[in-house]
């Protein structure tokens, strides 16, 4: 297995694929969501990272979808002084696919005396596994806030990952904390 670690970015696509997404959360407790009003996605380049520079239109969409939901919750993106930090992190593996064997597997028993034979894993697959971190950042305390948690595989089709991305990202916002709209 070849690991690829990527750290400040997302792919597009670690949200999706032919398995279900898992999603967790991670909230402070005695964080009052009210009182933000921008962020910002922490900053990267990408274009020293050779695996990552044909990636780029799909963290743009990423970024999009991202921005969607923060807007739709009330907040301003911003390029200055922001109150909340978007960190963004991808883990991507490549991984396996196998199967386990059975007797009909079994080489043909010729009359041996001490025949043995093993179920055993035989690849039948190669997919790429994906894990996407969110990570919120109130930035006067320098304390991260919230945490979301996306991992899956992704489809070897662009079109298809950007669907599974829409909805992979409104599953990541899924248990935001609610902002109180100020009066």
């Amino acid at each position: 297995m070849r690991t690829k670690v990527i750290t400040f970015a997302i792919l597009l696509l670690t949200l999706c694929g032919h398995s279900q997404v898992l999603v967790s959360y991670n909230k402070s407790d005695d964080v009052d969501f009210s009182k933000y009003n921008s962020y910002q996605i922490y900053s990267l380049d990408v274009k020293d990272i050779p695996e990552f520079k044909t990636k780029k239109t799909g963290l743009d969409f990423l970024i999009g979808e991202i921005d969607k939901q923060m807007i739709a919750r009330g907040y301003e993106k911003v390029k200055e002084n922001p109150e909340l930090i978007i960190n963004l992190g991808v883990v991507l593996t490549e991984e396996a696919q196998t199967r386990e064997t059975d007797i009909r597997d079994a080489t043909p028993y010729m009359g041996q005396r001490n025949y043995h034979w093993e179920s055993e894993e035989i690849v039948v697959g190669y997919y790429t596994e994906g894990t996407v971190t969110l990570d919120l950042v109130d930035t006067s305390k320098n304390e991260m806030i919230w945490q979301a948690v996306s991992a899956g595989a992704l489809s070897k089709k662009r079109e298809k990952n950007k669907m599974k991305v829409e909805k992979a990202v409104q599953k990541l916002f899924k248990k935001y904390p609610v902002k109180a709209t100020k009066n």
